[in-house]
């Protein structure tokens, strides 16, 4: 018990560092609206709720787990959003209720997060949701885990998936699970797999109901 609460009074030392003023953009394209950093206060709330989590067991570890993560993120950011950008021009928009930003590795740990995006002349034209995710920062390269949803605005489809990837280097957006498409007039078609282009023209879904593999 001596232990943990010494490796968290340690702890608040470094988020006493991290609660400093920041600028408001980090990097090329982060952009955060609303910034918050736990605060030396908060973070005794933190440390005497983990040392908590040992001396009960009706406290669940995946509330220690997130604690434990923000400690560990160089910076946590409430109320993210950011743009995706490509050769001077804006590909999508990032949201999310939290992030954990990493910067060694040039990486983002979003919770709550959606993924917006724009076809060639702006116009938004997808939306991923996602109850979690990571975002790498350098590349775009993205993916959203959880009950992930792809809305495509232009037929009103969805495709559901546990997870959905997106990279830009190849325009192409991904699951290799389970998939579900549900369409505007209620017809399902469930697969093992999907990828698309990032106009969503051609959708592809691996071993549909069982057998064929289709392009909508």
């Amino acid at each position: 018990m001596v232990d943990t609460e010494a490796r968290f009074r340690n702890g608040c030392e470094q988020l006493r560092w991290l609660a400093r003023p920041w600028p408001d953009e980090i990097g090329s394209s982060l952009r955060m609206t609303k910034r918050q950093f736990f605060t030396p206060r908060g973070c005794t709330a933190i440390a005497l709720a983990l040392v908590a989590v040992g001396c009960s067991s009706e406290l669940s570890t995946p509330v220690a787990n997130r604690d434990l993560q923000a400690l560990e993120a160089d910076y946590v950011a409430y109320g993210m959003l950011s743009f995706i950008t490509a050769r001077g021009v804006r590909e999508g928009r990032v949201e999310a209720d939290t992030a954990y930003v990493y910067e060694e590795t040039s990486t983002a740990m979003l919770r709550q997060m959606s993924i917006v995006f724009y076809d060639e002349f702006g116009n938004e034209n997808a939306t991923v949701t996602g109850d979690f995710g990571d975002w790498n920062q350098e590349t775009n390269r993205m993916v959203a885990r959880g009950d992930v949803v792809l809305l495509i605005h232009e037929d009103s489809s969805q495709i559901q998936s546990p997870e959905i990837y997106y990279d830009p280097g190849l325009e192409r957006i991904w699951s290799d699970s389970l998939t579900t498409r549900t369409m505007s007039d209620g017809a399902v078609s469930t697969g093992t797999a999907f990828e698309s282009d990032m106009a969503f023209e051609n959708i592809t879904i691996a071993n549909m109901r069982g057998g064929a593999r289709r392009v909508f």
